[in-house]
């Protein structure tokens, strides 16, 4: 009986989490915010400094009342990590309106460390401008930007420098000119609630870029395969040539050019506003006949 109490005790004495690699434990503390995981180190003497050698930290969910408390938590952080680790991916949620110096913290920081995945969300109700400083990056894979306010952020004018870019995500953004030309390699372009600004027509410039969600009239995407459009205002729908699939969700039909979209393969439409059991008008049947006239040439069409 004492060997088994003995072999009882051995077992509940031992600490087998922090025999784990430091790899495994860094994936365990990134599950949660950056704050929550600097509290959870000092549980070990072990795990004492784990937490400044996390290759991903994340700020977001960080509950801190104010931006302003918030930016002396998140420099006080990023100060004590260890600047010799590679890190590749940095996630930030913030509220309110944050400052130049706040942002360009965050850039250099990021950029510093050639992070490849970046995600900013930023809840706020007043109108934002982001310096040029959080759109320049030769490392950066992934970016995700969000906006969330009554007003779109507004970004630089000049193009985005981000070579090696494949995957862009954005929201409540601003846009205008001539932005992703250096973006050489983006190859999935998202943008939600977004707006057009000071230019009636906004080309897309990126020769690589396969799957696109947008409302823009002109595109220069030569290798584009998908393009989905999804419950947003448009004016006029065009598209590259050889464009092989198109996905509408919206209202109305879309209006569509009569000299893009001949290469269509596969088109998938499905108007909302035809489930209502308001009865149709004439001209909305005219509209229908219009858009399927117009993309006659699919060989595979689906109509809901």
């Amino acid at each position: 009986m004492k060997s088994d109490h003995a072999n009882v005790r051995l077992v509940v004495e031992e600490d087998r989490i922090s025999r784990l690699p430091n790899e495994l434990i860094h994936k365990i503390l990134s599950c949660f915010d950056i704050k929550v995981a600097v509290q959870t180190c000092v549980l070990s003497s072990r795990w004492k400094l784990l937490w400044t050698s996390m290759p991903f930290p994340n700020f977001s969910n960080v509950k801190i009342p104010d931006l302003c408390s918030f930016a002396k938590f998140m420099t006080h952080v990023l100060c004590g990590l260890n600047h010799q680790i590679h890190v590749s991916s940095v996630k930030l949620d913030f509220k309110g309106a944050a400052n130049e110096d706040f942002v360009r913290n965050i850039a250099s920081y990021a950029f510093s460390h050639n992070v490849q995945e970046l995600a900013v969300n930023n809840w706020t109700i007043g109108l934002h401008v982001y310096p040029p400083c959080l759109f320049s990056s030769q490392s950066l894979k992934y970016f995700n930007l969000s906006f969330y306010g009554k007003r779109a952020c507004v970004t630089p004018k000049t193009p985005w420098d981000f070579p090696a870019l494949t995957t862009l995500h954005l929201s409540g953004i601003a846009l205008c000119g001539d932005l992703f030309s250096k973006c050489v390699n983006l190859k999935n372009l998202t943008l939600k609630r977004f707006r057009i600004k000071g230019v009636d027509v906004f080309d897309i410039n990126a020769p690589r870029l396969s799957n696109l969600r947008l409302i823009f009239k002109n595109i220069k995407a030569t290798q584009l395969e998908n393009l989905t459009v999804d419950n947003c205002r448009i004016k006029c729908l065009n598209g590259p040539p050889g464009l092989p699939c198109l996905c509408y969700r919206g209202y109305r039909p879309p209006p569509l050019s009569k000299d893009g979209l001949r290469s269509l393969n596969k088109v998938d439409i499905c108007l909302s506003m035809y489930f209502s059991p308001i009865l149709h008008k004439e001209e909305d049947a005219r509209k229908i006949i219009d858009m399927l006239q117009n993309l006659h040439s699919a060989k595979y069409f689906t109509l809901k």
